[in-house]
């Protein structure tokens, strides 16, 4: 009964601008601080979440979700999860990711998005480097 009643516990993150996600223990616990924290302190309380943006926050939770269930059936398929994550690695949001993924150990999503970054910006100049992130490029003459 208490490994059930585990897996369907709720966790409360707050994300840098103040929402509140309320998500399932067993996919929260892709990110080893959060998992320990919650082993620490339990659920009764809000999590902070101050490096991440709840845009963001929300699309590492659904990572998350994908991620925690595709051993759980025919929906969750590789090639569905592959799908999904091609649209949500957009260049504008791959720094974002990153960062979250760093902030919260998810080593899998990070090691992806380092690729990511490495895909987008192999055979780019300098120039087309700093306008797919929207970076000032300050040593060009």
């Amino acid at each position: 009964m208490s490994s059930s009643a585990s897996k369907s516990r709720v966790v409360r993150l707050r994300s840098a601008n103040n929402e509140i996600f309320e998500v399932e223990e067993a996919i929260v616990a892709l990110s080893e601080p959060i998992k320990n924290l919650v082993d620490v302190i339990g659920v009764n309380h809000v999590i902070p979440m101050p490096d991440v943006r709840s845009k963001t926050l929300a699309m590492v939770i659904e990572w998350c979700k994908y991620h925690a269930a595709s051993d759980q059936g025919p929906r969750n398929t590789k090639e569905l999860i592959k799908e999904w994550e091609e649209e949500l690695y957009q260049a504008d949001l791959v720094i974002d990711l990153l960062c979250a993924a760093s902030f919260l150990c998810i080593k899998d999503l990070q090691d992806q998005m380092f690729q990511r970054v490495a895909d987008l910006i192999k055979v780019k100049t300098l120039e087309e480097i700093c306008q797919l992130f929207h970076v000032k490029n300050d040593f060009s003459s």
